[in-house]
């Protein structure tokens, strides 16, 4: 009697398009004529073409992350170490301009000036209305909605900075600032483009280029100190302005079209969005905010209180001493803006990115709190010795306070990735109470150094309130991370009820992750058996059943 092989289905050509994607496994391969089974040899992922090389396909291509060689902690140390050196940069040449400035031009017009350009830049803080949080955060998870998030956020400011800087002209006593008319009718735009390039910084960060951010910063600072020496025979105070405003102006426009062609050429920023819900963002956005407007309200009222109680010569002191404890504070908070960028675009990566966070903070304010300790109060000596004698308790304790700020700014970090700032909030509520009150209370009877224990005070409060929290987040999240799982080089299995083995009503449990043995023929033309793994000796390889037509197939 003669042997008939069971008829077998033409190819079905879209699973043939589908499996040119995939390098083949080990498989088994039968065409019906042999009683036993071949393996095909595995073929190399090289040896594979690429589809995206196909004229007129359309298949979408999965960004390359790590195209340009960096790691995302590698990536997070270059932008965190790029702003610190542009921050001792810029606060080295700044103290170097306004020197200059007092030496070269007369004494009327330099304070004339840095009346205008100290109003314009807290007001441009003010008008950025902690946009730039937002942008830390939420920008590399907006995808293609990231250009529109970005224009509309800078139209947003810049009109709310113009408004306010108009605003300013009507209550300020322009006679006593304003040297000129130019000076006046220009003052709104100065105010605009002060808060485009101070949203710039946070922008970069988004970004995951806050080196942009750094150079910027370095550029302004190097060419408004040549400006101003180049302007210098001209005595007036609109130099001065004209010195800080037209390289921020340069800087401004150049640093925008890049971030515009970063947002337009990148892939991820072609993707969906990943968003939270609206209201989410609105509370993230109050409570930055709201950190944002507490943080900055105590070190405008203190020089205040500093003159009311002790008076202007105290007042002295306690600014020329206080500029170096600032300057430390600057350096650990830059670092957490492209820390929490990073982590918003690299989720999966977040104990090593946490702990190259820690690494940075840690080692910035030991040496910190080294320097003011040991260093400080000799520089202090070096400007005179009233200022060693008045200043070295304020660096002393600053010594002590440095360390303790770490653990706000950890959560704080923390707090911006989780979206939970609800303990910073009120964490930082109490510590500007305690050094706003502390500082009134106690500068009658300890002086200047009275300012230096309320720091000390609400950080050590801060420290004492955040350090567990902080403790576990970091021990729970840490848990979430794990290797990634390996690329499967083969499509998933097809939808639909599961051909089960012999005898077996529904899925073990071993098997309810979907792992699921897959065998294709050489020719495509064979089954896909998307059966369980399981070792049936009655049915060991089960032939190809043709499915049912559809309801009105031919």
């Amino acid at each position: 009697m003669k042997h008939r092989a069971p008829k077998i289905a033409p190819p079905r050509h879209h699973n043939l398009e589908q499996l040119e994607w995939y390098p083949l496994e080990p498989v088994r391969w039968d065409m019906g004529l042999m009683s036993h089974t071949m393996p095909i040899q595995k073929v190399s992922p090289a040896q594979i073409p690429y589809r995206g090389e196909t004229p007129g396909s359309a298949v979408p291509q999965v960004p390359d992350e790590t195209s340009n060689g960096k790691s995302s902690d590698r990536n997070l140390a270059l932008n965190s170490l790029a702003l610190m050196l542009s921050t001792v940069i810029t606060g080295g040449l700044g103290l170097l301009f306004w020197a200059a400035a007092g030496r070269l031009y007369p004494v009327a017009e330099v304070g004339s000036a840095s009346a205008v350009i100290t109003s314009a830049v807290m007001l441009s803080t003010l008008s950025n209305l902690s946009l730039g949080s937002m942008y830390e955060r939420f920008l590399p998870d907006s995808g293609r909605l990231a250009r529109s998030f970005v224009v509309r956020g800078y139209l947003t400011i810049t009109a709310f900075a113009f408004i306010l800087g108009c605003v300013f002209l009507l209550v300020a006593p322009v006679d006593k600032m304003f040297t000129s008319t130019a000076e006046i009718v220009t003052f709104p735009l100065f105010v605009a483009v002060l808060a485009v390039f101070a949203l710039q910084d946070q922008t970069s960060s988004g970004l995951g280029v806050a080196r942009w951010a750094a150079a910027k910063n370095v550029f302004h600072a190097v060419v408004k100190f040549g400006l101003l020496l180049a302007l210098f025979a001209t005595a007036r105070s609109t130099s001065i302005i004209a010195a800080w405003a037209i390289p921020a102006v340069i800087a401004s426009v150049v640093v925008l079209r890049h971030i515009l062609r970063a947002l337009r050429t990148e892939p991820r920023y072609q993707l969906e969005p990943n968003l939270p819900p609206r209201r989410e963002l609105w509370s993230y956005f109050g409570s930055a905010y709201g950190i944002t407007a507490l943080g900055s309200l105590a070190p405008l009222l203190i020089p205040m209180i500093v003159v009311a109680t002790l008076g202007t010569e105290s007042n002295a002191y306690f600014s020329l001493t206080w500029s170096i404890v600032s300057a430390l504070y600057i350096l650990i908070s830059v670092l957490v803006g492209p820390f929490v960028a990073e982590v918003a675009a690299h989720p999966d990566q977040f104990s090593r990115l946490t702990k190259r966070f820690m690494t940075m903070v840690a080692v910035v304010a030991l040496g910190g709190s080294f320097f003011l300790a040991f260093i400080a109060p000799f520089g202090l000596g070096i400007v005179g010795a009233e200022y060693r004698e008045n200043g070295t308790i304020i660096v002393q304790l600053a010594a002590f306070t440095i360390p303790l700020s770490v653990v706000g700014s950890l959560y704080d970090g923390l707090a911006r990735v989780q979206r939970k700032m609800r303990l910073a909030v009120v964490v930082q509520v109490i510590a500007t109470s305690i050094i706003i009150i502390g500082s009134l209370s106690l500068s009658s009877s300890l002086g200047i150094a009275a300012v230096g224990w309320a720091y000390l005070a609400a950080e050590g409060f801060g420290a004492l309130v955040l350090i567990v929290p902080l403790i576990r987040w970091i021990r729970l999240l840490a848990h979430r991370d794990g290797p990634p799982p390996p690329e499967d080089p083969l499509p998933p299995a097809p939808p639909g009820p599961r051909p089960y083995p012999t005898g077996m009503a529904e899925l073990p449990p071993q098997f309810a992750n979907g792992d699921y043995a897959r065998e294709y023929s050489t020719s495509g033309a064979h089954h896909i058996d998307s059966r369980p793994r399981i070792f049936d000796p009655g049915r060991i390889h089960a032939p190809y059943r043709r499915p049912a037509p559809e309801r009105g197939a031919p």
